[in-house]
């Protein structure tokens, strides 16, 4: 834990995602909480955010609730590190530090994008953060600490997605995965089997002329499912999203899109060299040739050799890396003390308070 403003303050670092909250207080390793991004009956779940955006401010209030409950950390006697959404509104910044400061009378209060956060927790401070989650992937150019907005891509596709795709695939053989048995079925197949092909169309059309040579996966009775291309189908998605009922751009695409903004800031200019760095975060990313994959599209579009450096945290801390970097912030003293919204200043300034200090 940290110390805040010389008081012996801790913080509590918070990182609600689509699928999972993350929670725990400032300076340790990792999450001591981790559970889903769900409140209400089993029959009747509510998840307060989907993509990446909150939907439902009274589950939002409801889920904070729950996380004080399972860190039973005082929100009273706590600061509070927030990581959201890359492209969260103002609007809805300032309602989420509105629920903290008046509902949960939190002292004090920061809230960080989880791209440039997943950057700390990587040890840097500028550079491209690639983040595939459970719900939505976005990827954001980051200098010295400061995200630049206008490169922002996002695409509505993530873990989930593509656990939805193995289903719909294995539907077209008549295998039937329903409910949310089948659906965690699917997200196992997923995490043990799915890998990137370098060569998605060659891979697949080998695997149609040599079935056998795809894996197994054993379902809970014990029956054996012989896979055929849906470990890399499935992934392919992320590349082409069409394949999973997703319009949008692909990763490659995306990242090229952010890449010419690069390209195009002034000679010398900051921007120039952020793509140099391009790293790879969030449960969804962790996929064998998923790297690779991305560097030969990368290089077979350069008109020039380029230098791309594309990396990944490992694993377990992939999957927490917002988390991590939000700790690794909120241990600072001086962090804390400089640029956390004080509770008097919310209630004198709204807001804008938190516009101020949370860039």
């Amino acid at each position: 834990c940290n110390e805040m403003d010389g008081g012996g303050m801790d913080t509590l670092v918070v990182d609600v995602g689509s699928g999972t909250t993350r929670c725990g207080p400032g300076g340790a390793d990792l999450p001591s909480e981790i559970f889903p991004s769900a409140v209400g009956p089993a029959a009747a779940l509510v998840h307060p955010v989907v993509r990446g955006t909150v939907v439902d401010w009274d589950a939002m209030e409801e889920l904070m609730g729950e996380v004080f409950t399972q860190t039973g950390i005082d929100p009273k006697g706590s600061g509070l590190l927030f990581a959201d959404s890359p492209t969260t509104l103002d609007k809805d910044r300032a309602k989420m530090a509105e629920i903290l400061f008046e509902k949960f009378e939190i002292p004090s209060y920061f809230v960080g994008s989880q791209s440039v956060l997943s950057l700390y927790s990587a040890g840097r401070t500028s550079g491209v953060v690639v983040d595939v989650g459970y719900g939505v992937t976005h990827a954001m150019a980051v200098h010295e600490g400061f995200a630049f907005p206008h490169t922002i891509g996002q695409l509505d596709l993530g873990g989930i997605d593509l656990a939805r795709n193995v289903i719909e695939l294995l539907d077209d053989r008549g295998l039937e995965m329903a409910g949310p048995e089948g659906l965690a079925c699917a997200e196992e197949i997923v995490k043990q089997h799915g890998r990137v092909a370098m060569d998605y169309a060659s891979e697949a059309f080998a695997l149609r002329a040599k079935p056998l040579e795809a894996p197994r996966y054993t379902l809970p009775d014990g029956t054996e499912l012989q896979l055929e291309s849906e470990h890399i189908r499935c992934t392919e998605a992320l590349f082409q999203p069409a394949l999973a009922g997703c319009r949008g751009l692909g990763l490659t695409e995306i990242l090229w899109d952010i890449i010419e903004v690069c390209d195009a800031d002034r000679e010398g200019g900051p921007m120039r060299t952020l793509t140099q760095f391009v790293l790879m975060a969030g449960g969804a990313s962790m996929f064998p040739g998923l790297e690779e994959r991305l560097g030969k599209e990368l290089d077979a579009r350069a008109m020039i050799p380029r230098d791309i450096y594309i990396t990944s945290i490992s694993a377990p801390e992939r999957h927490h890396a917002a988390w991590i970097g939000g700790s690794l912030l909120a241990s600072l003293p001086s962090f804390a003390e400089n640029n956390f919204v004080q509770r008097a200043d919310f209630l004198e300034e709204g807001g804008a308070s938190v516009h101020k200090r949370c860039v």
